[in-house]
């Protein structure tokens, strides 16, 4: 089974992290009432899509069995990686749909770069395949235990900025699509038509409206709880510094300013000065792609 065929993918206009460094948000007093609560982890699917995506752009590039390139080498050591964290949290933590797409995804990717690639280095195939096995364990303990495949997610601390959305890049590091440096994209972006309101992701203040750099028209929303939202490469601004907004209350217009090749809303979440992944803010996307409040 392939990645595709396990539930993923992401579709949508290719999009370009600001240049320079990663900023933080803009220091504001608020008081803390909101988005306290510590969060299980992310789920390791966004890891999984990103190192798919990676795996097959390098395999379309690369010469058939000329042994395992350094980068692919580099990849799967970085995956294995993050894996280890997420096995190691509670079962209940690790639900068994996501164990199994991660399986199958691990499995086929492997099975892929070998047949493109050749014998990998015997130390790798040790690392990857005791992740393998770590991964069919656990999800056999959890059917030993009658976990259910699907489960009701935690409720959303944030609503979706955009309607009818689709998420053309996560957050994480990835490969710049531009230079090919490998980067630390600090949101999401989530494709959409050039007008598509762009709204608060919860209250808020309205702590900087206007251009920053390679985010291009930019809205940062500061809400209880030392939590920050930025919201990038709009068309147009429907707020001010200053104001006071609600859950839902329209910032701007989806566009491409700044460094950005289609429209998309560039999504951070910030908290205690650095950048978090808005997935696990934000809750599951419904199947029809509205928002969700």
């Amino acid at each position: 089974m392939t990645f595709a065929e396990a539930g993923f993918g992401s579709a949508g206009t290719e999009a370009v992290e600001p240049e320079g460094p990663i900023t933080p948000p803009v220091p504001v007093a608020a008081p803390e009432a909101v988005a306290t609560e510590t969060p299980e982890g992310p789920p390791v699917d966004a890891a999984l899509m990103r190192f798919a995506a990676d795996a097959r752009t390098r395999r379309m590039r690369a010469v058939p069995n000329r042994g395992f390139p350094v980068e692919a080498v580099r990849d799967w050591r970085a995956l294995a990686a993050e894996l280890d964290p997420y096995l190691a949290r509670a079962l209940p933590q690790t639900p068994l749909l996501e164990l199994v797409r991660a399986r199958i995804t691990v499995e086929a990717e492997w099975d892929y770069d070998r047949r493109r690639y050749g014998a990998p280095p015997p130390d790798l195939a040790a690392l990857v395949e005791a992740r393998q096995a770590r991964l069919a364990t656990r999800i056999e303990a959890a059917r030993v235990l009658g976990l259910a495949l699907f489960r009701e997610h935690a409720p959303a601390r944030l609503r979706w900025p955009v309607e009818q959305a689709g998420i053309s890049s996560l957050f994480g590091m990835r490969v710049h699509p531009l230079d090919g440096v490998r980067r630390l994209h600090a949101g999401v972006d989530l494709a959409g038509g050039s007008h598509s309101v762009v709204r608060a992701a919860a209250r808020g203040w309205v702590v900087r409206a206007g251009w920053m750099g390679g985010y291009g028209l930019l809205v940062e929303v500061r809400h209880p709880g030392d939590v920050t939202t930025r919201y990038g490469h709009l068309s147009a601004l429907l707020c001010a510094p200053g104001d006071a907004v609600e859950a839902g209350q329209p910032l701007g217009m989806v566009g491409r300013t700044g460094r950005a090749t289609g429209p998309h809303l560039h999504f951070e979440v910030w908290q205690d000065g650095r950048p978090h992944d808005p997935l696990t803010w934000l809750g599951v996307m419904p199947a029809d792609g509205s928002a969700s409040d």
